[in-house]
């Protein structure tokens, strides 16, 4: 077997009468990587790309890719041109696993590609019929790039034919109309509490918890997240903002964070205090980090950067990798950021941290916790929009998609069902998440009110720092809140509504949803009352 780049080349010269040029020593990946792939003798034995936000793609590089030569080659030339032109790279490791357990016979080149094209229509129709999307696209992938390479067997008429395959997206019209336990999304019952026991467990980290919140207000998706800096953290007139990089799309993807593709979204009161929390710990973290970089800067002659602090600092990365951030220009801003599967996984530990049974079934039914992924905040976040009136242009703006065939299953979401979910469930868990919210927050408990400041006749409030936001009208939605049993709490709560409605629609998001807050926590201290009272 022949595993020497010159020979191969070569060989395929020799023995199909082909024109071929030398392979490349190194390429350059889409996000400005230099990946050196072979010596004057021989592969690599493995390469390493770094996709920005992302863990690397590690390829097994050194063996053969097919015992075809002519095969081999063809892989070999496709899997060099993706990595300079796509992000997404797993299509190379689904082909080259379809075609290793195939012969393609022949002793000439128009014979195997004959052959090997037909095996890719008749493969591609297959895993059609089968439902096995993510192969069909990465085998029409490879089918496409040999046609527009001119390789002999591959032709236009059968490439039209595999154009019009169509691929459905996954189905996740079932997660929201039928109320999926494990990826659905949060009804308001189960979202409040969730809230409750992450501002209260003490196995939550304040990562977790700024994560969650964030996914909370915006549905934002963990490379987002991992994208995500200091930097973006503000305040305006309209309140406490964090800019988010869009990532869909092929352009949008690569652009990351392009000051283009930064869109702005504003937060609530209690997301804003543990973004603003999170950005000092970030800047620690990177402090901590900076002896390490400068010393391997040092000893590989690599004039030190001033690296960007991301939002989510990878605690640890290994010297080589680095090496890699440090060494390629376009990857280095993104040296001390953390992976998106890591955050992905941060996030869904919350299921077994916090061990939390549905509030809607009885203990007897919920046979096993409920399941937090930052997946089910977006369609919690998707849904809620439908439900509150949001168009599909503006639920596909807030949610990051380019098209509104992504959010179609949106709005096949049943109202009725949700209604008869929290009415159903009324005696129960509404007010037990009620009173669980409250019990202990309110005033009469509190012993020592010294530190405490009045706000209104409502209550006190436990800051130490002025409200940067609207006071008696966002305190119902704020952790620091102590109010008072005995206050008019049905009063302030016709204050908000009657607010609520003079916004309209001109109010910002932000000041939108701190609204629609704060009348849930005023109702939830309305039921929390009446059942201590009783």
């Amino acid at each position: 077997m022949i595993n020497s780049p010159t020979e191969l080349t070569t060989e395929i010269e020799r023995r199909f009468g082909m024109e071929t040029d030398n392979f490349p020593f190194s390429v350059q990946s889409t996000f400005g990587q230099t990946i050196t792939i072979r010596n004057d003798n021989a592969w690599l034995e493995k390469l390493t790309i770094e996709i920005i936000g992302c863990a690397p793609m590690n390829i097994a590089w050194g063996h053969p890719l097919h015992e075809n030569l002519l095969v081999e080659w063809l892989l070999r030339g496709w899997f060099i041109d993706r990595i300079q032109t796509h992000i997404d790279l797993r299509p190379l490791i689904v082909v080259q696993r379809i075609l290793a357990t195939h012969e393609f016979p022949g002793d000439d080149a128009e014979t195997i590609g004959d052959r090997l094209s037909s095996f890719a229509v008749r493969e591609c129709i297959r895993l059609k019929t089968s439902g096995r999307n993510d192969d069909l696209v990465a085998l029409r992938g490879f089918y496409r790039w040999c046609l527009d390479e001119e390789i002999s067997g591959f032709n236009e008429h059968d490439g039209l034919e595999l154009s019009q395959l169509t691929v459905k997206a996954f189905d996740n019209k079932h997660l929201v109309t039928m109320r999926d336990d494990d990826f659905g999304p949060f009804t308001r019952v189960q979202l409040t509490h969730i809230e409750m026991h992450i501002f209260t467990s003490e196995h939550v980290s304040h990562v977790q918890r700024t994560m969650f919140l964030l996914c909370r207000d915006w549905g934002i998706r963990p490379i987002q997240l991992a994208l995500m800096q200091v930097t973006d953290f503000g305040i305006d007139e309209n309140g406490p903002f964090v800019m988010v990089p869009s990532v869909k799309g092929v352009r949008r993807s690569r652009l990351r964070r392009h000051p283009s593709n930064m869109k702005k979204r504003y937060i609530s009161n209690d997301t804003a205090e543990a973004v603003q929390q999170q950005c000092v710990l970030a800047e620690h973290q990177c402090k901590a980090a900076s002896g390490l970089i400068e010393k391997l800067c040092v000893m590989h002659g690599i004039s030190v950067p001033q690296l960007p602090i991301p939002l989510f600092p990878a605690p640890f990365r290994t010297e080589t990798r680095l090496l890699r951030f440090l060494t390629n220009p376009r990857l280095t801003p993104f040296t001390l950021h953390q992976d998106n599967r890591r955050l992905s996984y941060e996030l869904t530990s919350l299921t077994w941290e916090l061990q939390l049974l549905d509030p809607h079934k009885p203990p007897r039914e919920a046979a096993s916790f409920m399941r937090i992924s930052a997946y089910q905040l977006r369609r919690t976040k998707g849904t809620s929009m439908v439900l509150s009136g949001a168009s599909p242009d503006e639920v596909a703006e807030a949610l990051d998609h380019i098209n509104l065939n992504s959010i179609k299953h949106y709005f096949r979401y049943n109202l009725e069902l949700q209604e008869f979910i929290n009415t159903t469930h009324m005696a129960s868990p509404e007010i037990n998440a009620a009173v669980e919210m409250w019990c202990g927050r309110f005033m009469e408990d509190t012993a020592d009110r010294s530190a405490l400041s009045p706000i209104s006749s409502l209550g006190l409030c436990s800051s130490k720092k002025p409200c940067p936001f609207h006071p008696t009208v966002t305190c119902y939605a704020c952790s620091k809140f102590r109010p008072s049993r005995h206050a008019d709490h049905e009063a302030a709560l016709a204050d908000i509504t009657r607010f609520q409605q003079m916004l309209g629609s001109s109010s910002s998001g932000a000041m939108a949803q701190q609204v629609e807050a704060a009348i849930h926590g005023a109702k939830s201290i309305l039921i929390a009352v009446k059942e201590l009272d009783n």
